[in-house]
């Protein structure tokens, strides 16, 4: 139980980390000035931490859903916490919500995102990534895009987690 805590308490600290490396605008300039193109080492601070789009915690996150063994979606460490498909179903879930609110759209009938198989949450997963990534294209500076990513990769590290209770080693390890 305690390398439990001590893995999600890690996975967090090293998402906030991330964020951190997120280039940050002065205000003042905000203020004063149009959106001016980032500079190269904005770009390589960005581009390390979520890649040159969101295929960072993408790739992750999808990899890991796509790898974990179908018979084990429904493990969880206690009764306490989600299964590994419910956690990959809430990922899916929020990001899908966010996205189409943020492109003005009406969402889904989210209780159609309960676990069904692994091949239907791999799928909606996907769909939701692919929803966050248009939003990342029309507005590249959305908020919604960076919390999303952060929501995401501290859910990975419960799937990391999942994953090492499981004997295996999770995709991001590798």
């Amino acid at each position: 139980m305690v390398r439990f805590f001590l893995a999600v308490g890690l996975s967090c600290a090293l998402a906030l980390m991330a964020v951190s490396a997120l280039p940050q605008k002065n205000q003042k300039d905000q203020k004063n000035q149009k959106e001016a193109p980032p500079t190269a080492g904005q770009v390589a601070a960005g581009s390390w931490a979520w890649g040159s789009d969101l295929s960072y915690v993408r790739n992750h996150f999808v990899r890991a859903a796509e790898e974990f063994p179908e018979d084990q979606y429904g493990y969880r460490p206690n009764e306490d916490v989600r299964t590994f498909g419910e956690i990959v179903l809430h990922v899916a879930r929020v990001i899908h919500l966010d996205a189409t609110d943020e492109l003005g759209r009406p969402p889904d009938d989210v209780s159609e995102f309960a676990f069904h198989s692994k091949a239907q949450a791999v799928a909606t997963l996907k769909k939701s990534f692919q929803e966050l990534e248009e939003v990342a294209k029309q507005k590249p500076n959305s908020a919604t895009v960076a919390s999303s990513l952060i929501h995401a990769s501290e859910h990975y590290g419960n799937l990391a987690v999942y994953y090492r209770l499981n004997g295996l080693v999770p995709p991001a390890s590798r």
